[in-house]
């Protein structure tokens, strides 16, 4: 399960259970960032905003397609609140470096393996949200349970959040999980990885 804290499937009926959901009142929306304004209609980035649904053979597919490059992958869910807290820095990193030395990549867990639950019926809310943040690069929703990519990353934690550093020569360089997944320190480690040319 998430380290955010249970996630709403367990304890609520569907229709609440993807906090992504539009609520009626946008000020309450975790989908936008604290006192950002929400916009009455969809900037031309945010209509850029896509996502993928890939299994772990396609996650692993995008990441290599990226060698040559820092990649930062930035693992997250709608109910995990440190999460989208976090996630405007990942926006953040893919504005200052644009598509040269650094390649941005969101990978969603919304996906818990339910009976019944497919990993589609949760594209609409992730969307929301990313199209909120102008997500404009590489987004994927995991066809694969949360609780079993956990494992196929290798989390330390078992939980979220987490995001995962990739040096140019596609290996993982650095996991930032936990209390420990800030962009302050993602952002530090992406300027040496940059620098240094690795």
């Amino acid at each position: 399960m998430c380290g955010c804290g249970e996630s709403p499937r367990s304890s609520a009926p569907p229709a609440a259970a993807n906090r992504s959901v539009a609520p009626s009142d946008p000020a309450s929306d975790p989908a936008q960032p604290t006192g950002e304004p929400v916009d009455a209609e969809p900037s031309a980035a945010a209509e850029g905003v896509t996502a993928d649904i890939r299994d772990f053979e396609g996650i692993q597919e995008l990441i290599a397609s990226k060698r040559g490059k820092v990649v930062v992958m930035d693992c997250w869910s709608t109910w995990c609140e440190p999460c989208m807290k976090e996630f405007p820095g990942l926006v953040k990193l893919h504005e200052e470096y644009g598509a040269g030395d650094v390649a941005c990549i969101s990978l969603n867990f919304n996906f818990e393996g339910g009976k019944n639950e497919t990993p589609d019926e949760h594209k609409d809310g992730v969307l929301e949200f990313l199209r909120g943040q102008k997500a404009t690069f590489d987004n994927v929703i995991a066809r694969v349970p949360s609780d079993e990519l956990y494992k196929l990353l290798g989390f330390e934690t078992g939980s979220l959040p987490a995001i995962l550093v990739y040096g140019r020569d596609g290996e993982i360089d650095h996991r930032f999980e936990g209390p420990k997944a800030k962009y302050t320190a993602v952002e530090k480690r992406v300027a040496e990885l940059v620098g240094d040319g690795q």
